[in-house]
């Protein structure tokens, strides 16, 4: 079966059943400490996909990793991709069922590149600005990139506004070139 099938099931099927609980952020959260939990310790990887541990190991150890830190919903999760030897699959579906959850949520993830970081006065109107421009529930990032010279470079999903000083002087640069 392909890896992208599996995980899309996975997703799904955790997002219907803490659908019906109503408990879809706490599931998100938990979500977002397992996916740190893989992300920063290859240990905790290494374990997920040893095929030496038998799965009833591998429940315990989730369990003493975990209990009273996450739902029982999303620890029973866990423990149903160790009974169908889906653990080495757990990263994709993190990452997977957090976009899916914004998709859900209208959420759309925007990022702004500048030359130096910004203040938070300055973010919260950049991002007060991006809401209602694009009527957007979003989630900003902020990036800094000294090589942009100033200005900035601003994406929201798949479109990109790219006010940077450095693309302005290369696009004098062309011209002059040209003429």
């Amino acid at each position: 079966m392909n890896d992208s099938l599996i995980t899309v099931r996975y997703v799904k099927a955790l997002y219907q059943l803490a659908e019906e609980e109503e408990k879809q952020n706490f599931v998100e959260k938990d979500i977002k400490v397992i996916l740190s939990s893989i992300m920063e310790s290859q240990i905790f990887k290494d374990f997920l996909s040893s095929p030496l541990l038998k799965s009833s190991e591998k429940e315990k150890l989730i369990d003493k990793i975990f209990k009273n830190k996450i739902q029982e919903l999303t620890l029973k999760f866990l423990h149903l991709l160790i009974e169908n030897k889906r653990e080495m699959y757990l990263r994709n579906i993190c990452l997977h069922f957090i976009q899916y959850h914004k998709h859900n949520q209208g959420i759309s993830e925007a990022s702004i590149t500048t030359a130096c970081p910004l203040s938070s006065l300055y973010k919260k109107e950049i991002f007060d600005f991006i809401s209602k421009k694009f009527k957007l529930k979003i989630e900003l990032k902020e990036k800094v990139d000294p090589s942009i010279i100033g200005g900035f470079i601003l994406r929201i999903e798949d479109q990109q506004i790219n006010a940077s000083l450095n693309t302005q002087l290369n696009k004098i640069k062309r011209e002059l070139i040209n003429s």
